[in-house]
């Protein structure tokens, strides 16, 4: 309102003013006008940045109880899950490229939670075999870290019984175009202790036998591992049944694991 008046006072003041008025007037005039609407947008932003922030913060939450809290994935938990997804993945659009290792492993903790939620959206039974492992990787064929390589992925390696984290990247063919859509996430679910393990501290190369679970016969998998291990692929439109990650190799990421 007081912007809406502070304007037409302006604009009368400046139809009523000879031609040859002093300019200085006129200038502060507009400097006035200027600040005026200056403050005004910075409160309307800093609105719209204290409820986006609310909005995340109460997302974040329902997110993290609900991934650890063990029970069946029902159609109640599918609606808020979209609804969830619909925020955080508007929160990871301003993740892009991070520039520093802090923000690159929050991204990658963020996209991890969307991964996990997309997955049981799109195949509820995969929540109870989660509930059962000892631990999980994600990965996601974005831009989350610090890496410079097209077909070359980010995520993390989470430990469920103490929630340590150790962040690494994936190497993978069908990274570069992210299997044809946005992006391309991927979901590995650890049976056992010696299982994750191994994969975080030694690396792994995905070979065929693991097609089973990756591929198409993913689309029938109830709450059983492959091998002490569980791999699901997610794309733009929902779960990969035909995706082959023969070839894959995943590592550490040093830059993200420095103190």
């Amino acid at each position: 309102m007081k912007i809406r008046l502070l304007v037409m006072t302006t604009a009368l003041a400046l139809a009523s003013t000879p031609t040859l008025a002093d300019w200085a007037k006129v200038k502060e005039a507009a400097a006035e006008l200027g600040s005026a609407v200056s403050e005004t947008s910075k409160e309307a932003w800093q609105d719209v940045t204290d409820f986006s922030k609310q909005t995340w913060d109460s997302v974040s939450r329902w997110g993290e109880e609900t991934l650890n809290t063990a029970g069946e994935w029902t159609d109640k938990s599918v609606t808020t899950g979209k609804a969830w997804l619909e925020t955080a993945d508007k929160k990871l659009d301003t993740m892009l490229e991070p520039k520093t290792p802090a923000e690159a492993r929050t991204a990658l903790d963020t996209m991890a939670d969307t991964a996990l939620v997309r997955l049981f959206n799109e195949q509820p039974s995969a929540k109870l075999l989660f509930d059962q492992a000892y631990g999980y990787a994600v990965f996601d064929s974005r831009k989350f870290s610090l890496m410079i390589h097209t077909n070359q992925g980010s995520g993390v390696a989470v430990n469920r019984q103490d929630d340590s984290r150790t962040y690494m990247k994936m190497f993978g063919a069908g990274l570069a175009a992210g299997l044809g859509g946005k992006f391309y996430q991927q979901v590995i679910l650890f049976e056992d202790k010696a299982r994750f393990d191994a994969f975080v501290n030694q690396g792994w190369e995905a070979t065929s036998e693991v097609g089973a679970v990756a591929g198409s016969e993913s689309a029938e998998l109830t709450a059983k591992y492959n091998g002490g291990m569980a791999i699901y692929q997610i794309g733009e439109k929902g779960l990969l049944l035909d995706a082959n990650i023969s070839g894959s190799k995943y590592w550490l990421d040093d830059d993200l694991n420095k103190e």
